[in-house]
């Protein structure tokens, strides 16, 4: 089943309903790892955030990692697995 979501910055995205998804974000100067507004984990450098989150999508494949700027815009977005994506 595909559904639409919108993402933190407003824009619609198709997926599939299995895709998990995992936030890279800012916050008061570090940076969490989210699924589903639900901190997973908290960082103190933008890198070991990243890790972390490509760690959890490596292992629930399929999963979409996006990554945030400081300023909170989306930087990049990392797919992880098989399974369609419509948009990206």
């Amino acid at each position: 089943m595909t559904m639409t979501n919108l993402t933190r910055s407003g824009e619609a995205s198709m997926h599939q309903s299995a895709h998990q998804q995992y936030w890279v974000s800012p916050i008061a100067g570090d940076w969490d790892v989210t699924r589903q507004n639900e901190v997973l984990s908290h960082h103190g450098r933008k890198r070991d955030a990243v890790n972390a989150a490509a760690r959890l999508a490596q292992a629930n494949q399929p999963s979409i990692v996006t990554i945030q700027r400081r300023d909170g815009s989306i930087e990049t977005r990392r797919f992880y697995g098989k399974g369609p994506v419509a948009s990206r």
